[in-house]
């Protein structure tokens, strides 16, 4: 439960800075900085984009699939560092080797 709640903050901390409710120009430049490195930041400006200006901004959907691929390849070496560290320890008796 504890970890629920803590999930629930992180979303309403994270949606200002994302552009959800506003554009991220309105945010200060220390916030703006932090959007920037925020795939789903980039999708609603170019969702925003779309609806105001009626243009398809491919360099924000690009953007975005960049960070996350980017994101999903460090989740992916950190996840194979800890496998590997817990096979040299013993950690993992039940893994069927």
């Amino acid at each position: 439960m504890g970890a629920e709640s803590l999930a629930w903050v992180a979303v309403f901390a994270i949606a200002p800075v994302t552009g959800i409710y506003y554009p991220v120009s309105v945010l200060p430049n220390w916030l703006q900085t932090i959007a920037a490195g925020l795939p789903s930041s980039h999708v609603f400006e170019g969702m925003r984009a779309l609806l105001f200006t009626h243009h398809f901004r491919i360099d924000l959907l690009l953007y975005a699939v960049f960070l996350n691929l980017f994101y999903f390849g460090i989740g992916v070496a950190v996840f194979l560092a800890a496998f590997h560290a817990a096979r040299i320890r013993g950690l993992l008796l039940q893994q069927g080797e």
